[in-house]
């Protein structure tokens, strides 16, 4: 699928795992799981920061390849299994998600990521790994670019597809919501610049991408509570 046809179907696509709030609940209960997340409300720099962040290839130890598309939203599929993750560049480990609570049977929407980490950038991008291993932070840390987060593992729904890492990247959102959260601009291009040691930046399309859809993020947020709503409906009539 092309980049301009995935993104068109993910704007009408639910996705994944949430944000800086408490990670989405479970579709099989009505409270928010916080036994195993953590979340910290910690801001990352304005956009008006003067201070310019270093970015670094995210992965080492072992090697990680990718394909150029993502179906349905723009994200990227990273493989190598136990490689090391990295924060791309400094910034506030926002959230947090120890224990991999999927359940194929269920296959609740706010589970299918497994573990997974949730960093707001000095650079005012939002990045979000899931499918981990393992996760080497606690929500509230200061990272620096090239810090250990986490490894590339098979949690989530990843146990039942492959052991790979997904990573989105898109604007930090104030309120509850999936889609965006998922991926909202191409990281490939990011990563193949960082892997050759090259400063490239993504602020600027995401800034572009707030400029095209400044309610993006309410619109968002309406579909995820949407969303919560009808899994707690359905849930409850299941009973």
């Amino acid at each position: 699928m092309s980049r301009t046809a995935a993104w068109s179907v993910g704007a009408a696509v639910i996705a994944g795992l949430l944000v800086p709030a408490p990670l989405l609940a479970e579709a099989d209960s009505t409270k928010n799981d916080t036994s195993q997340t953590e979340t910290s409300q910690t801001e990352t720099p304005d956009a008006g920061s003067s201070k310019r962040p270093r970015y670094v290839f995210p992965f080492n130890k072992v090697e990680v390849s990718w394909p150029a598309d993502h179906l349905h939203y723009p994200a990227v599929d990273v493989e190598g299994c136990y490689a090391r993750v990295l924060a791309p560049v400094a910034g506030i480990i926002t959230q947090v998600r120890r224990k991999d609570k999927w359940d194929p049977a269920v296959d609740a929407p706010g589970t299918r990521g497994g573990k997974t980490i949730i960093l707001h950038g000095d650079d005012t991008v939002r990045y979000f790994f899931s499918h981990l291993g393992r996760v080497k932070v606690n929500a509230g840390n200061r990272v620096e670019a090239g810090q250990w987060i986490g490894t590339i593992g098979s949690s989530g729904n990843a146990r039942v597809t492959r052991c790979h890492l997904h990573l989105g990247l898109s604007r930090v959102c104030p309120l509850a919501e999936t889609r965006l959260l998922q991926g909202e601009i191409w990281p490939q291009r990011y990563l193949e610049a960082w892997r050759r040691g090259e400063q490239l930046s993504p602020r600027p399309e995401k800034n572009a991408r707030i400029a095209e859809f400044p309610n993006a993020c309410n619109a968002a947020a309406d579909e995820h509570a949407l969303d919560i709503a009808q899994r707690t409906e359905r849930h409850k009539r299941s009973r």
